[in-house]
């Protein structure tokens, strides 16, 4: 789902690119990253977060997300970057072959994706074995998932931490890292597993 002018003025903020990049960041430093890596970053917006991976940790990186705007954005940006490229993608039908990437990272997007389960699994297919899915995601309790689903007439993915929890468990992924912050409409996700 593209984000609405709002949402779009809030996630190119500075401000805001800092807290993601602070955010992926702390989750990267958890796994061992190694020079040359192919690393996929799904929602990459204006692509703050996928630039400072590819500087800082020297691997390969390809940003994603269905905003063209958001891509030409970052392709403007990034012009001269070695080792980034940005590329318009659905996270439910990704471009790239079977177990393409070493690490992949979201950042509060699969909320965003009314069929969310779609996209873990595109991320499953290309994410290579012994690979690692780095999440920050916004899960919603039992209750507004209920509520959500009666009411909302828009396209969010609206799961909650059981409905993830279970996917882990049958793709088999190890579970390296969680935090997990409730509050009483949602629940913040920082995750991260192991293919």
């Amino acid at each position: 789902m593209k984000l609405g002018k709002i949402e779009k003025w809030f996630i190119n903020r500075e401000r805001h690119a800092k807290n993601v990049i602070e955010r992926a960041e702390s989750l990267l430093d958890l796994i061992e990253i190694k020079p040359g890596q192919d690393l996929l970053e799904i929602g990459c917006g204006g692509g703050p977060v996928s630039m400072h991976v590819s500087r800082k940790y020297n691997v390969k990186v390809v940003g994603t997300d269905v905003d063209e705007e958001q891509i030409k954005k970052a392709q403007n940006i990034a012009e001269g970057l070695k080792n980034t490229a940005f590329l318009v993608a659905d996270a439910t039908r990704l471009p790239f072959g079977d177990e393409s990437f070493d690490i992949i990272l979201s950042i509060n997007v699969l909320h965003h994706i009314s069929n969310w389960m779609d996209a873990l699994r595109e991320i499953t297919r290309v994410l290579r074995d012994g690979g690692y899915l780095v999440l920050s995601e916004l899960l919603f309790t039992r209750w507004t998932q209920s509520m959500g689903r009666l009411y909302s007439k828009q396209a969010y993915g609206i799961t909650t931490l059981e409905n993830l929890d279970s996917f882990i468990d049958n793709n088999k992924y190890s579970t390296l890292h969680t935090r997990l912050v409730k509050s009483l409409l949602w629940n913040n996700l920082e995750a991260v597993y192991r293919k």
